[in-house]
């Protein structure tokens, strides 16, 4: 099991790394605007090195689905992290806008990437009986604590002395991936089953219930190989052209076009933005750092109860609950600011308001659906499909930066939360008639059930006609 302990350190750290990368961005861009170190920019050239980490995610999520195909997922993690510490060192030296830029371009580089490994490695190197739970402690708790540390020692200390503790902190997920042992279900996709089998084993042990999961493994990527050899769609090129002919993926891009426009409507970047705003009316002063954490601990309190209710509910159920919650909160929100006074009062109706929603939202929707992007897709195309996927996040979030000055100025921030509640009400509606209970459910389970709308491996690879649609 100590193969499996290294994995789960690795991962853990690497969520670190990742939620420190967002963090320490504020610090570093409220010192640029006050000129520091003579450097003197533009707000125009100040905006576009924040945009640069997402703006160039999408080369990242090519170069990794490349790779990943080649390499597995250990030197993939190497690879994909190199960039980021480069990243450090660029803009530890940086003295110019240019050195600047090129800084966040190697870190935009990796941002996206590593965020898919931390899904895909915690999917396939965990059971299932565990999955969920792990994927939100590597894509929801330990990020939100790498952020409000992200935030706090940019506070406290110089951009580049930050960028010194992220060459620290990349270092580490660049060197421990090479003792891993490499993902059993890449093996099985690349048709080594006996290494697949061997590793399977060193990570979980000889249980039943892991024989089981080992099993239909092999049996669906061992059928899935022998039909692609007869179709001849045994290269990547070939199942990609297959791939846009079938109707189970329209679906799964569809499905994540929802849960992208959910995370947009959501809108955690915009309300702690206006959280701190609120905070600052209310106080008087404009204590940034006090506010950042005031907010960063109240998602973070959301992530650490998300890990108890993962645990106790079923993923439909925490969803659709915490998701309904949510919304309800929101309406309270807006009929609050639309009826606003001066009362000190009303001000902390607003901000225990913004402060229950954080909790609940961070408690529910956006650690299962975290969860899920790290399920759904079939594992032979798995980096490919968030590469594909890309673009429809990258343009919600365009979407949403765009409109929300003209919303406000419209509709106001009450309008703004109402209009968001209809979106997330269509959203999570959509996913209540097509979303399946994944929890308890191997990734092989997962897979069929969304190529032949049954979980049952051994049903769906009987008749030979059957296994054609697995391709």
């Amino acid at each position: 099991m100590y193969s499996k302990a290294l994995v789960v350190v690795t991962l853990n750290w690497l969520a670190l790394s990742w939620g420190f990368l967002q963090g320490q961005m504020a610090g570093m861009i409220a010192a640029l605007q006050k000129k520091e170190d003579g450097i003197d920019l533009s707000e125009g050239q100040i905006a576009l090195l924040g945009a640069f980490l997402n703006l160039f995610n999408i080369v990242g999520y090519f170069f990794l689905a490349v790779i990943g195909e080649k390499f597995g997922r250990r030197w993939s993690l190497i690879i994909i992290s190199l960039p980021l510490f480069i990243n450090w060192i660029v803009l530890f030296y940086a003295k110019t806008f240019v050195a600047l830029l090129l800084s966040r371009f190697l870190a935009g580089v990796s941002n996206g990437p590593l965020w898919v490994l931390s899904a895909a490695g915690t999917s396939e190197y965990i059971s299932y009986k565990s999955r969920a739970l792990c994927l939100n402690m590597v894509l929801m708790v330990v990020p939100s604590f790498g952020i409000g540390l992200g935030h706090v020692l940019g506070a406290l200390f110089h951009w580049r002395t930050t960028a010194l503790i992220g060459i620290v902190l990349t270092s580490v997920h660049v060197i421990l991936p090479y003792f891993w042992v490499e993902s059993p279900h890449w093996l099985a996709s690349k048709g080594r089953f006996e290494e697949c089998e061997r590793i399977f084993r060193k990570l979980h042990g000889n249980k039943s219930n892991n024989e089981r999961e080992l099993l239909l493994l092999i049996k669906l990527e061992t059928k899935k190989q022998k039909a692609a050899n007869e179709m001849n769609t045994n290269n990547t090129c070939r199942i990609l052209l297959q791939l846009f002919k079938k109707k189970y993926f329209w679906h799964l891009m569809v499905m994540s076009g929802v849960i992208f426009a959910y995370y947009a409507a959501a809108g955690r970047v915009v309300f702690t933005n206006l959280a701190t705003v609120i905070l600052e009316e209310m106080t008087g002063t404009s204590d940034v750092l006090l506010y950042t954490l005031v907010v960063d601990g109240f998602i973070f309190v959301g992530t650490c109860i998300a890990c108890f209710l993962i645990k106790k509910m079923s993923i439909r159920a925490l969803l659709f609950s915490s998701g309904l919650a949510a919304n309800g909160i929101l309406i309270a929100l807006s009929v609050s600011l639309y009826f606003k006074n001066n009362e000190v009062y009303f001000q902390w109706i607003n901000v225990l308001l913004l402060a229950i929603y954080f909790i609940v939202i961070n408690a529910g929707p956006y650690p299962i659906l975290d969860v899920l992007m790290g399920e759904i897709f079939p594992l032979e195309i798995k980096l490919y499909c968030f590469f594909l996927s890309a673009p429809l996040l990258l343009g919600t979030v365009f979407l949403c930066l765009l409109t929300l000055p003209y919303i406000v100025s419209v509709m106001g921030y009450h309008g703004l939360f109402l209009l968001n509640t209809g979106i997330m009400f269509v959203c999570l509606a959509y996913l209540y008639a097509r979303l399946p209970e994944t929890k308890g459910k191997t990734l092989q389970e997962i897979e069929v059930y969304f190529k032949t709308n049954s979980f049952d491996v051994d049903q769906v690879l009987n008749p030979s006609e059957q296994i054609k649609t697995l391709i």
